[in-house]
């Protein structure tokens, strides 16, 4: 293919590489279990690990739970119940039991990161309010003491801590509520990041005749975007314009240096009359609008180029939370694991299903005949491919085209691969399908053992080793075909 042809291709692999390696924003999700009806914590850690999920919330330590995360590689924020906090604010011992009983047991195989002590304690469980920093201090004084200093510890905070948050410039905490210095001082004396559940639908909820729908969903730009008159910055989604009054607050509370990581962010799929906005449709736009976002590093207006790590929210459905019907209804999977909509997150023609829908991984349509060709010697050569059905006289051969018989050598790489929707590439010349592909004497073989993220469910940035390694020597083949 020539010198220039070579050098695009190693640049391209370069590329790879380094996105691999610099890329550290992630998504991850929160993982509730205040339902009747959902799948058992081993079959829910499955299916998280089938998506390459990498990074989870849970809302306790039951220990049938880390003990299904365990050895999986997802590091982990667990959670303490409000209803919990009066106790181990009130007792050392009692903390160090915690700690001891729950967290020791599981340290060294399962990747704890954080804990989050109660969920929105200052804003919306006010009876526990004063014991919220005794209690994070007891918790982390017990970790020190054994020797566990890895684990940060925080507290989720409503955007409600908020005086105001529009413009962004003008956020501002609320000083009617109990020992928010408190809260930030503790958390920049041990380092921990400022964690923040941000709901644009809430606020778009909440006043749709303000705030454009479009906005809360990312789909609004510059030339239509909110302008802040304190900073003359544009804001074109209001996910940002939160957050950045998020960062006003903390520079006007003097802890600029604290880090922010959102702790829950979603859309639901339902809702009550009178919960504006509350859709599968939208649900599925913001959530994929979000993590591309987060993926593509660009921060927001007031911190350009600032990671900020996020949880969606969330895995399930939830029959039993308390509260209008919106409460119920954020889940992106159903009980029995199929995906409530599809999630596309990298513009990839893949689809998301569920546990124990079948699906196959064919050539995308106008894909050249050489690299048609080229997928076809990967997955029969290296790729361990028995290709003797698409041979002369095989149940596959007919029709005797490229396309063809790539589609089938591609099918049957990704089937009998372990990485899920990461075979199913191809340097983008391949799609995944739910429909059956297979014709007359010509069987497709399915899979049905991973769930195939539409577009993405895949919610974490960039490739897998895997998936790197497999295009790496893709890139090689071709190479050598187009030489």
């Amino acid at each position: 293919m020539g010198r220039l042809g070579q050098a695009c291709v190693w640049q391209l692999v370069l590329y790879l590489v380094s996105f691999v390696s610099s890329s550290g924003a992630y998504v991850g999700i929160n993982y509730g279990r205040n339902g009747d009806n959902l799948p058992v914590p081993t079959q829910t850690v499955q299916l998280l690990k089938n998506l390459g999920i990498e990074q989870v919330r849970i809302y306790d330590t039951d220990p049938t739970v880390l003990s299904a995360f365990q050895n999986s590689n997802i590091q982990l924020v667990i959670g303490i119940p409000n209803g919990d906090l009066l106790d181990l604010a009130t007792s050392n011992t009692s903390a160090n039991t915690w700690v001891t009983t729950r967290v020791l047991p599981f340290l060294n195989s399962t990747n704890i990161y954080a804990v989050s002590v109660g969920n929105e304690v200052l804003t919306g469980y006010q009876s526990a309010s004063l014991s919220l920093v005794p209690a994070m201090n007891n918790i982390y004084a017990a970790l020190t003491a054994n020797n566990v200093q890895s684990i940060k510890v925080s507290s989720p905070c409503s955007m409600n801590l908020l005086a105001q948050s529009f413009y962004p410039s003008s956020g501002a905490f609320n000083g009617s509520y109990t020992d928010v210095t408190g809260l930030l001082d503790f958390l920049s004396r041990t380092s921990s990041p400022f964690m923040v559940n941000v709901y644009p639908w809430k606020a778009y909820a909440a006043d749709p005749s303000a705030i454009s729908v479009d906005y809360a969903l990312f789909n609004t730009n510059s030339s239509n975007g909110v302008l802040d008159l304190g900073t003359n910055l544009t804001y074109t989604n209001l996910f940002d314009a939160q957050v950045d009054a998020v960062y006003a607050a903390l520079i006007k509370a003097n802890h600029s240096e604290l880090i922010v990581l959102v702790s829950e962010t979603g859309w639901p799929t339902a809702g009550d009359t009178g919960e504006a906005g509350a859709s599968i449709t939208n649900a599925q736009t913001y959530n994929a609008n979000l993590v591309k976002h987060i993926a593509d590093r660009s921060g927001t207006p007031v911190r350009p180029g600032t990671v900020i790590n996020t949880y969606l929210y969330e895995v399930y459905n939830e029959n039993q939370n308390v509260g209008p019907s919106s409460q119920k209804n954020f889940g992106i999977f159903n009980n029995d694991s199929t995906a409530i909509y599809a999630l596309n997150i990298s513009g990839s023609n893949n689809v998301t299903s569920g546990v124990g829908q079948r699906s196959w991984c064919i050539a995308k349509d106008g894909v050249s005949e050489s690299v048609l060709q080229t997928s076809i010697d990967f997955a029969c050569g290296v790729g361990g491919v028995d290709c003797t059905p698409i041979n002369v006289n095989g149940t596959c051969f007919l029709p005797d085209t490229r396309y063809s018989h790539a589609s089938w050598a591609i099918n049957a790489f990704y089937v009998n691969s372990t990485d899920g929707i990461a075979a199913c590439n191809f340097q983008g010349a391949a799609r995944i399908t739910t429909s059956d592909p297979s014709y007359g004497t010509c069987t497709y073989p399915a899979s049905t053992s991973t769930p195939i993220p539409n577009g993405g469910i895949m919610l974490k940035s960039g490739f897998s080793l895997a998936q790197l390694f497999s295009q790496l020597v893709f890139l090689v083949l071709a190479m050598s075909f187009w030489r």
